[in-house]
């Protein structure tokens, strides 16, 4: 076609304009072939630019909508969604464009905590030249191009256990604790939308961890309790669950004057908060549905006229008989009652002062070291819903303050703890509770993050981290704690090795970060020197500040694409 046109266009200059022309016509054809030539390189070369393109938002399109996971394979829709984006780009296209997609096998990069997988797109696609004739191309008139060899790797974070350990004590009230519901809230977000298969927990500590039984109180509202982890020295083990809710002031002069002061506190405890509470019970009821009427009673006999307990839990006596766990005339009570009531009021004395019966002279240290990875050290005693330091109820009433107390409108039905530890979950609804939280107390910051251990123990994802915050320096008595089990016992290290070396919990890599929300470089260089390690620790000081640093510290959590 090309070379017809040009033999008429020579022959009509020859009558035109003579022998001038023959030189420019001898030399037009070859100009025109080589300007179409030009044309349809050009074409191609901009062809095979665009497929390169396209090939690699097609790589890119994959890897965002697929698994990192070998022996994938494109449906049947997806294969046709990419044909279709491609003819978007080529509709002169002669026939459907071919798009194959060849995978790597899954990389596991234990350093970043990812998995890696490499995508490799490749479009065949044929069009037509611009300009055909049999000198350019024979009998072809369309000319096929293939894309590239390109990659594009996905990265992906593995599912990763992330336990906060917060300081919930009255200095986080006001704008601490806003400051705190808010970063939890964008992290919790951050965390599970990397990967859903993470797990968060939250451990709230003031002196102790507040937490919430399983079974509720006496009139149906929640239960709270008092938790730490520590193995007692022989002089502070006690039965802290049996005497977490009794009344013992003193040492009397007997058993029975013993008995009878912990029998009247409970009658007034039943008669009084447990009464008031919805629905109003009668003194009748009370004595009729939740205590035991005795023929003798006064301090000479050691109880009162009625006996209360919470009667829902039945278990045996030492002798195998039938009884009521909470009675404290059994058999098993009696024992405990005088082999630790000299201790106990001892005890409690000494928690006035220190704030905690979980002291320094109180402490196991490498018994506990040795404990902490399981729930067999783990301390927990109820918290009366009284009066937030009223003794006779709260007989360690120094402990725990964030787990709230009787208040103006005390309500055992409608009771809710201030503050509660959550265990590892990625159920949002579960985590999102944490706004509803208060904060109360005193500070323990040791304390908090050795009762952290047996949560992260139930972890199965391969990494752990855990995120120690708080706003200020530990309480007189807990700081010499912290300062021991950070400096001589090394806790952060055992904390780590420990979990590497279990392998139940099939832990790759563990972390501990510390982050003040106040600026103290002081407890900053501390931790990083005696925990966290160098650039694992640092201050924060407002909501974008706490996100930022936490993010930046679980940056190699989130998946990202390279090519």
């Amino acid at each position: 076609m090309l070379t017809s046109y040009v033999v008429r266009f020579v022959s009509r200059m020859k009558h035109e304009h003579g022998g001038v022309l023959i030189s420019f016509a001898v030399l037009l054809p070859l100009l025109m072939i080589l300007m179409a030539f030009v044309f349809n390189s050009l074409k191609m070369f901009m062809a095979k630019a665009k497929v390169g393109d396209v090939s690699a938002e097609i790589g890119l399109m994959i890897s965002a909508t697929s698994e990192v996971a070998n022996n994938q394979e494109l449906s049947t829709e997806v294969r046709k969604t990419l044909v279709d984006y491609v003819k978007e780009f080529f509709p002169e296209a002669t026939k459907l464009p071919l798009v194959t997609v060849n995978y790597s096998t899954v990389e596991n990069d234990l350093n970043e905590n990812s998995l890696m997988m490499t995508y490799r797109p490749s479009i065949e696609i044929e069009l037509p030249f611009p300009f055909y004739d049999r000198l350019l191309s024979g009998e072809d008139k369309n000319f096929s191009i293939v894309s590239s060899d390109i990659s594009v790797k996905k990265k992906m974070s593995q599912a990763v256990d992330i336990v906060f350990v917060i300081d919930f004590s009255a200095s986080q009230q006001g704008a601490g604790l806003r400051l705190l519901k808010g970063m939890f809230k964008d992290l919790t977000s951050f965390i599970l939308s990397s990967n859903s298969h993470s797990k968060v927990a939250m451990v709230p500590f003031s002196t102790g961890v507040a937490v919430k039984y399983p079974e509720t109180n006496q009139r149906g509202g929640a239960k709270a309790g008092c938790s730490m982890l520590f193995v007692p020295k022989k002089e502070s083990a006690i039965n802290y669950d049996f005497w977490g809710d009794k009344a013992f002031a003193k040492n009397y002069k007997n058993l029975n004057e013993q008995l009878y002061h912990m029998d009247n506190y409970r009658y007034k405890y039943y008669t009084g908060n447990l009464a008031k509470s919805k629905p109003t019970m009668s003194l009748n009821q009370v004595q009729r549905n939740w205590c035991r009427e005795n023929a003798s009673f006064g301090s000479s006999t050691g109880q009162e006229k009625y006996t209360c307990f919470d009667n829902r839990f039945v278990g045996t006596d030492l002798d195998g008989s039938k009884i009521y766990l909470d009675d404290i005339f059994t058999q098993r009570s009696r024992k405990i009652i005088t082999d630790e009531y000299t201790k106990a009021v001892k005890i409690k004395s000494k928690q006035l002062s220190t704030l905690t019966v979980e002291h320094d002279d109180a402490i196991d240290y490498e018994a506990t070291l040795n404990k902490m990875f399981s729930d067999e050290a783990i301390i927990t005693f109820p918290m009366l819903w009284t009066g937030m330091e009223t003794f006779n109820y709260r007989p360690f009433g120094k402990m725990c303050h964030n787990a709230g107390w009787w208040g103006a409108k005390g309500d055992l039905a409608s009771a809710k703890p201030y503050s509660w530890l959550i265990e590892l979950t990625n159920n949002i609804k579960e985590l999102d509770e944490f706004q509803n939280m208060n904060a109360q107390g005193y500070t323990a910051t040791a304390s908090g993050l050795v009762r952290s251990v047996p949560v992260m123990m139930k972890g199965r994802n391969p990494r752990k981290v855990f995120v120690v915050m708080s706003d200020g320096d530990d309480s007189s008595a807990p700081k010499k704690v912290t300062e021991r089990y950070l400096k001589q016992y090394k806790l952060c290290d055992k904390i780590k090795s420990g979990m590497l070396d279990r392998a139940e919990t099939n832990t790759k890599r563990v972390d501990i970060y510390y982050v003040s929300t106040t600026n103290s470089k002081v407890r900053v260089n501390n931790w990083q020197d005696n925990c966290t390690g160098k650039g694992n620790a640092a201050t924060a000081v407002n909501r974008n500040d706490v996100v930022n640093l936490i993010k930046g510290y679980l940056s190699d959590e989130i998946g990202n694409f390279t090519h």
